[in-house]
């Protein structure tokens, strides 16, 4: 299925699907290999940022490094909804002062980061710019 380009609005179709869930445009253009490996990198970040005491940031913080911070973890998609739903990742003044609060917080950021450059690559796929 993605052997041939797809239309532009078909491919942002994918690149949401990424966006959704990591892997999942992958998986749904067929490169399921790709997507249970994407899945699995990006999930592993995710969780590692939780259990470094990393937090899960508000966009509507006072502070703009926070609001910034939420932006790119808002590129994880339905694991970023769903830990701030159940809690997970609270900011909390004992959370800050942790010794590893600024690890925990590099490796969400840094997934939700990596997770929006999979929309991008899953894009390129279906449009046929990569194999």
């Amino acid at each position: 299925m993605a052997d041939a380009p797809l239309p532009r609005p078909k491919a942002y179709g994918y690149a949401l699907l990424t966006l959704l869930a990591p892997g999942l445009g992958h998986w749904s253009l067929g490169r399921r290999g790709r997507a249970g490996a994407f899945f699995a990198i990006v999930g592993a970040t995710f969780a590692a940022g939780l259990l470094f005491d990393g937090a899960l940031f508000s966009p509507a913080s006072d502070n703009w490094l926070f609001r910034l911070g939420a932006v790119a973890q808002m590129g994880l998609g339905l694991p970023y909804a769903l830990g701030r739903l159940l809690g997970l990742g609270p900011l909390e003044s004992a959370r800050v002062t942790g010794v590893m609060f600024g690890y925990g917080n590099t490796f969400l950021v840094a997934a939700g980061l990596m997770n929006m450059l999979l929309a991008m690559d899953v894009y390129d796929i279906a449009v046929g710019r990569k194999p």
